[in-house]
């Protein structure tokens, strides 16, 4: 390859990159619409860019392209998804970019959204509009997994997390915590980037936590909260249950209480019945609570008993395992290896990412 040609090739590629930084800042808060990122460049400057807004309107390239004091003719698009050509809630924005002159586009992935698959190229080439697709096709292909299952298959995204010590103990007789705080700040931006979190009572009786995003600037990024709960054994004063005046939270139970019901409802806590399977809460009928409201990426924070069955039913698409440099030994309780060995047996075949923090590690499984 030319030396002129490789510029060019790494020039779109730095450009898809900006996109796709714009596109991570919303991921899991955009409703049933994809998270993306556009930038427009004039003469090799970048003159505008714009992600998704909030529940997933208005889309990435009409916001960047939005601008009364910009003129963007002949100008370059770079969006990381195909732009939408047909009419719903909203207008396409292939009309947009046709409205501003734009001579080419460029994205990462196709819409698999059958009103747009491979649509945009065509309408665009009417109007003498270059497209060409698949620049950093890998980040695509891995940004938009979610994406592809929720339109090929209807079903959620499931994401699911243990943290454990190096000889894989989840607690210990002492401390709180297992990881280390860039592991636990991993974890807070993982909230963040999902619509929903599904715990069980058990996590919370044990851990009180409020499973909410508390890193500055994304707070209004908390995700939706759920808790397995089947005989309404978690306490009103749990901090879950206070501040879910503050965050959206659900409980999802089967035995009857109205006293309890009526005290959840008060303070505002919204509840569910679930019939049981196998005297467990029916977690097929969870799931399809989930996806007809509309909550496509689901966050699991549980522990391992619950982990271990989302991984024996084949639940779980992503699964990150953070896991420190200490060894706990004598002081260690509820040893994880059984549960990592049938995962490695199942990872045979797939693709793990692995990530440093400090004396901390991450391993990302992707599973499905």
């Amino acid at each position: 390859m030319s030396t002129a040609k490789n510029n060019i090739n790494q020039k779109h590629k730095y450009f898809m990159k900006l996109a796709f930084n714009q596109a991570r800042k919303v991921l899991g808060n955009t409703g049933e619409n994809p998270a993306v990122g556009c930038v427009i460049v004039k003469n090799n400057i970048l003159i505008s860019l714009a992600h998704t807004k909030f529940n997933g309107r208005p889309h990435a390239e009409r916001i960047a392209l939005s601008s009364k004091k910009i003129n963007y003719k002949n100008s370059v698009l770079y969006s990381t998804l195909e732009s939408c050509s047909h009419h719903g809630k909203t207008p396409p924005c292939t009309d947009v970019i046709k409205k501003k002159n734009i001579k080419s586009v460029y994205f990462s992935k196709f819409d698999p959204d059958r009103r747009s698959f491979k649509k945009a190229k065509k309408e665009l080439s009417k109007h003498n509009i270059k497209t060409f697709e698949d620049i950093l096709k890998s980040a695509g292909d891995n940004f938009y997994r979610d994406f592809y299952i929720k339109k090929k298959t209807n079903n959620i995204f499931i994401s699911s997390k243990l943290a454990t010590s190096k000889d894989l103990f989840i607690s210990n007789k002492h401390d709180k915590w297992i990881s280390n705080v860039y592991s636990r700040g991993r974890v807070h931006l993982l909230r963040a980037n999902h619509d929903s979190i599904l715990t069980t009572s058990k996590t919370i009786l044990k851990d009180n936590s409020m499973l909410n995003c508390r890193i500055d600037g994304l707070k209004k990024y908390s995700p939706k909260r759920f808790v397995i709960d089947k005989n309404l054994s978690i306490p009103v004063t749990s901090k879950i249950i206070r501040t879910a005046n503050k965050i959206k939270t659900y409980i999802f139970y089967n035995l009857i209480d109205n006293i309890k019901l009526k005290k959840l409802k008060r303070l505002k806590v919204i509840t569910i019945r679930i019939d049981l399977k196998n005297n467990h809460l029916d977690f097929d009928k969870i799931i399809f609570f989930l996806r007809n409201k509309g909550f496509y990426r689901v966050f699991v924070e549980a522990g391992i008993e619950f982990n271990n069955f989302l991984l024996e039913n084949n639940y779980i698409n992503d699964f990150y395992h953070f896991y420190s440099d200490e060894l706990f030994g004598y002081k260690g309780f509820h040893n994880a290896k059984f549960f990592f060995n049938k995962m490695n047996k199942i990872m045979r075949d797939k693709k793990k990412i692995r990530i440093n923090l400090f004396q901390d590690k991450l391993i990302k499984y992707l599973l499905k």
